[in-house]
């Protein structure tokens, strides 16, 4: 009897540190998922620049002005180093593109920077990277047009473009700002989307750190103001996971 009353006490013993080291590898799984880990390098800011341009519609018009338009978001990503630590960035790469939600008009595109900082960031950008990644590598400066950012922080970039959004005629002059799209019967509810990628930080002893960022496109300004600027400072729903 006493026996069989030893061997109970011992499996009530033992189910109930299973039960407790379960508990707190969930707890602790629950956490990671929710926080992440402490990156040696993260997120600082993003601006987001947005505008309107457009390309000649290729219609044979006899109006001065045949033009289909666009809204271009040009996005900046700023990375920082977290600590004082030795390892550097080896590489960044932005990837996994997705549209959460759709504009009412109008198709997405990705481009890298092509140009030197300004208007001709993006003068040669032809390749829609949608479907692709766009990797800067570590270097001692930030050069965009080479896709290099400062291995010790440092600042990232490319465009986000809704185009064929509709055409534009006229025998006016013409301002490429968002007064475009109210004279094409357009709202910037017909032009707003939401998009996400992948942001993959890999240093150079082979640690690689991922989140996953979302954005709202374009500024809430975008139909009265010709270039208005979205600062993004708070992170706290971008959460980094080691994943090497």
């Amino acid at each position: 009897m006493k026996t069989n009353t030893v061997n109970v006490l011992k499996k009530s013993l033992f189910l109930a540190f299973i039960l407790i080291a379960t508990t707190i590898v969930i707890s602790l799984s629950i956490k990671y998922n929710v926080e992440g880990e402490s990156a040696p390098y993260s997120i600082e800011k993003i601006q987001i620049t947005s505008h309107i341009d457009a390309k000649d519609s290729g219609n044979q018009s006899e109006n001065i002005w045949d033009v289909n338009l666009k809204e271009d978001n040009n996005i900046y990503i700023y990375i920082s180093k977290n600590k004082d630590i030795k390892n550097t960035i080896k590489e960044i790469t932005i990837n996994n593109f997705k549209i959460t939600q759709k504009p009412k008009v109008g198709n997405i595109k990705i481009y890298r920077p092509t140009g030197d900082l300004g208007k001709d960031l993006y003068k040669l950008s032809e390749q829609n990277y949608f479907n692709n990644k766009i990797t800067y590598t570590g270097a001692t400066v930030d050069t965009l047009k080479n896709l290099e950012i400062r291995n010790e922080g440092g600042m990232i970039a490319f465009r986000v473009s809704l185009e064929n959004i509709g055409n534009y005629t006229s025998n006016e002059g013409i301002t490429y700002n968002g007064s475009l799209l109210s004279e094409i019967g357009l709202t910037n509810d017909d032009v707003s989307f939401k998009i996400s990628f992948d942001l993959n930080i890999i240093l150079d002893d082979g640690q690689s750190y991922i989140a996953t960022v979302s954005l709202n496109l374009p500024s809430e300004n975008i139909i009265n103001e010709t270039e208005p600027l979205m600062e993004i400072t708070d992170f706290k729903d971008i959460v980094f996971k080691r994943i090497k």
